[in-house]
């Protein structure tokens, strides 16, 4: 699991953040069953561990008894391939549709089987909060080696999160899928930076996602890669943080390009927005006062929010510093102040 500042696993409830808020999200396997034999997975089929399946009946019963005494806010329903993935979908929007009809208001994800089809995406869309389908890596030849049973690259995942786009497209207006479309990819498996980043990029400009879930790997005994290297939980981060540069701050790829090595890989920094004001910026100074606003989203300590602060305000007054330290406060102040002028 992705042990990060967004997501923080603990048993089978998580901690996940939204829109500022923190929620408890019980994430449970509809059945731990699978006929697949992914080489990372701790339930592949050869594995010897025990094994338990939930009816829809029996878990939609024990996800509401943990809402209604307050344990959780929502439920990420997943499962095994223990037969057709279209029967293990059926199930799992099943559980959800006798959960809403007891009363949950909680919200519901639900993660769809590779080649889902599409009428059953469709009906997913109508039920949960949010949708998607693991693409397990970046990079397609990676995804056929670790994940030799879950199907095509193109036609088993792509054309399913291209399906949930077209109903999130189109249901959203009737106030359905309010969390939107999600994947998660394993990496620290032979992908570079760049390559993650890149199916990323493709991700959300074609297909709207909401989140892509970067999960660090590591190895677990009696499996084909129990001998391959962890992947640090800090290379994870930076990936998120560029994630959100593409998605909420307006930057492309191809403006991060200075910040990669011959390698493809991301520097080993905490902070990689302040690197890369650094590296292209080199602390030239913005005008605050006249920059516009995919400018201002670049300079380390100013996000989205704030910089539509800054554009208001200067509608009212010229902003110095004494107005800038007000929006952003100390600590993002003291980057901010490096790189701008007033």
């Amino acid at each position: 699991m992705i042990i990060s500042k967004w997501d923080r696993t603990d048993a089978h409830v998580v901690k996940v953040w939204g829109r500022g808020k923190c929620f408890n999200e019980y994430k449970p396997l509809l059945s731990s069953f699978c006929k697949n034999s992914c080489k990372y997975c701790f339930f592949r089929k050869e594995r010897a561990v025990e094994r338990h399946r939930f009816s829809p009946e029996k878990l939609a019963k024990f996800v509401y008894y943990l809402w209604l005494r307050g344990k959780i806010d929502g439920v990420m329903i997943s499962s095994g391939v223990f037969t057709d993935p279209e029967i293990v979908v059926e199930e799992e929007i099943e559980a959800a549709r006798l959960l809403r009809k007891m009363g949950f208001r909680g919200f519901i994800h639900l993660r769809l089987m590779p080649g889902t089809p599409k009428y059953l995406v469709w009906e997913a869309a109508r039920i949960a909060d949010r949708i998607g389908v693991n693409i397990e890596s970046p990079d397609k030849t990676v995804f056929y080696e670790i994940a030799p049973d879950k199907g095509s690259y193109r036609n088993d995942l792509m054309k399913v999160l291209e399906n949930c786009y077209r109903a999130w497209r189109t249901l959203r207006r009737e106030g359905f899928l309010k969390s939107g479309i999600v994947t998660q990819m394993i990496v620290g498996l032979g992908e570079s930076d760049l390559r993650a980043l890149e199916t990323t990029e493709y991700l959300i400009r074609n297909f709207k996602l909401r989140r892509v879930y970067y999960s660090p790997f590591e190895p677990i005994k009696n499996t084909p890669l129990e001998d391959h290297s962890p992947c640090p939980v800090s290379r994870a981060r930076r990936l998120y943080q560029v994630f959100f540069l593409l998605k909420d701050y307006g930057f492309m790829l191809r403006e991060l390009k200075y910040l990669f090595d011959e390698n493809d890989m991301l520097p080993a920094v905490r902070d990689i927005k302040f690197e890369y004001a650094k590296r292209v910026l080199g602390y030239r100074s913005i005008d605050l006062n006249s920059a516009s606003f995919n400018e201002l989203v670049k300079v380390p300590g100013i996000g989205p929010v704030s910089a539509k602060r800054i554009l208001r305000l200067r509608e009212q007054k010229r902003i110095d510093f004494i107005d800038l330290r007000k929006i952003l406060g100390p600590s993002r102040f003291k980057k901010a102040a490096k790189f701008v002028e007033v």
